[in-house]
């Protein structure tokens, strides 16, 4: 008898079981790593370079700053790369002595051996151009015009990074012919061969 109420039970049970929908389960995922946070990123300038501190604990030893730098906030270049353990007391510097002029814009990403990686806030620097270096008429049609106190190696891009050419000048006054360029906006890029400063500003290019 007690055989057939544990069977009566054991049936009651599966009916009432069957009769319900499927039955949610939970997993419990444990979250990755938070992301190291940046406690402060600054860039200010110092006798005509760039000076960049900043602190992002906790990072371990094995990760790697990777500093990069734009002139348009879009398109950004690796500057340097550091080893995290190389901070004292997890604060970090860097000094870039070749900054440019107009704006320019700095970011730091972590790179780990774990494949992840973290981005900064992009910091910027408004650099003045050197008074060693002049170039005019801007916007230009055919001839550039280039007054500098020392030789300098001349490059024209577009908005893309393509280079349309590349030039060797002397100090003093010199004339670029520029009529193969198409009409628009590029940047011209002159560095400076003494001091190894690097001036990056817009040349407007007529018909």
């Amino acid at each position: 008898m007690k055989e057939l109420q544990l069977w009566l039970a054991s049936a009651f049970i599966c009916c009432a079981l069957m009769g319900q929908g499927p039955i949610e389960t939970s997993t419990m995922v444990s979250s990755s790593e938070s992301a190291p946070v940046f406690s402060f990123f600054t860039v200010t300038s110092q006798n005509g370079q760039a000076l960049l501190r900043w602190s992002a604990p906790p990072v371990r030893s094995e990760d790697f700053f990777i500093v990069e730098k734009s002139v348009d906030a879009l398109h950004f270049e690796m500057l340097s790369a550091m080893d995290a353990s190389v901070g004292l007391d997890s604060v970090y510097s860097l000094v870039d002595n070749a900054v440019g002029s107009g704006t320019v814009y700095y970011r730091i990403r972590i790179s780990g051996k774990d494949g992840q990686e973290h981005i900064s806030k992009t910091v910027n620097l408004r650099a003045l151009p050197s008074a060693d270096f002049r170039f005019y008429p801007n916007p230009v049609d055919k001839l550039l015009i280039i007054r500098s106190a020392h030789p300098l190696t001349v490059q024209v891009m577009d908005g893309f990074g393509a280079i349309w050419f590349t030039q060797d000048v002397e100090s003093g006054m010199q004339i670029i012919n520029v009529s193969t360029l198409q009409k628009g906006n590029y940047i011209l890029k002159a560095t400076d061969k003494t001091t190894n400063t690097v001036i990056s500003e817009q040349l407007v290019k007529n018909n």
